[in-house]
C-alpha cells in the first residue's frame, strides 16, 4: 500500500506546476458551463414565450353597435342679437343610422406560456373606437322647413353630420361598446390558443398593457 501511494505521489511530482493550473481551471469551466445549461434547461422548462400568430391578425373590429341618431338643425334671424324675427327661421329634423366599431390593435398582443403550471399569460391592450360609419340609405326627414330669409347650406349640414357620428360614439360608448369589444377578444384569443392541442387544457390569464390584470 505504502508503495502505491509513493507511486502516485510521485506522479503528482512528475507534472509541471503549469499543467496543473490549466488542468483546474479546464475543470472549474466546465462545471460551470455544465450549470449554465441546466439553469437554462429549467427556465425554459417553465416559462416560454410563445408566438401564436396573433401579431399577424393587427387592427381586428370585435364588436359593433349600431345607433339612430336624430339631428335637429335650425338657422334664423335675429334682431341685433335681442330676439329672434319671427318666420325668419330654417329647420331641419332628420336622422340617420351610424354604425360604431370597437377594435383590438392584435399586433401588440404577447403570450408568455407556463409549461409547469400549464398557464398561458397573455398581455392586451384595451379596445378602442376604430370608426363611425354613417348610411346614407337611412336619412328619414322628419321636418324640411326653409325661410328665404334664411338658410341651412351644405357647411352647416357637413357640421350637424360631423355633430351626429360624436354622438354616436359617445352613446355607443355609454352603452359598453368597449366593454364588450374587450370581452369578445378575450374569447378570440382563448379559442386561437386552443387550436393547438397542446394548449388545450392550459388556462388563459389577461393583463391589460398599462398593468391592469383581469378581475
Amino acid at each position: 500500500m505504502k508503495n502505491d501511494e509513493n507511486l502516485k505521489k510521485s506522479w503528482a511530482n512528475k507534472i509541471p506546476k503549469g499543467v496543473k493550473k490549466v488542468i483546474v481551471i479546464v475543470i472549474l469551466i466546465a462545471i460551470i458551463f455544465l450549470a449554465v445549461i441546466m439553469s437554462k434547461s429549467v427556465i425554459k422548462s417553465q416559462t416560454k414565450t410563445t408566438k401564436l400568430g396573433l401579431e399577424n391578425v393587427g387592427e381586428l373590429v370585435t364588436q359593433t353597435g349600431y345607433l339612430t341618431v336624430i339631428q335637429d338643425s335650425k338657422e334664423s334671424r335675429d334682431f341685433f342679437n335681442l330676439f329672434e324675427i319671427p318666420f325668419t327661421e330654417s329647420r331641419q329634423i332628420f336622422s340617420y343610422d351610424i354604425e360604431i366599431d370597437a377594435s383590438v390593435d392584435f399586433s401588440q398582443i404577447s403570450q408568455i406560456a407556463d409549461d409547469k403550471n400549464k398557464e398561458i399569460k397573455v398581455k392586451l391592450p384595451h379596445a378602442k373606437i376604430y370608426k363611425a360609419t354613417l348610411n346614407p340609405d337611412s336619412l328619414k326627414v322628419y321636418l324640411d322647413s326653409e325661410s328665404l330669409f334664411s338658410r341651412i347650406d351644405l357647411t352647416e349640414h357637413n357640421e350637424a353630420i360631423k355633430t351626429m357620428q360624436e354622438q354616436a360614439i359617445q352613446d355607443a360608448r355609454a352603452n359598453g361598446i368597449l366593454e364588450a369589444a374587450d370581452t369578445n377578444a378575450k374569447r378570440l384569443i382563448e379559442g386561437f390558443i386552443k387550436m393547438d392541442s397542446k394548449y388545450k387544457e392550459y388556462k388563459v390569464t389577461y393583463e391589460y398593457i398599462g398593468g391592469e390584470v383581469e378581475k
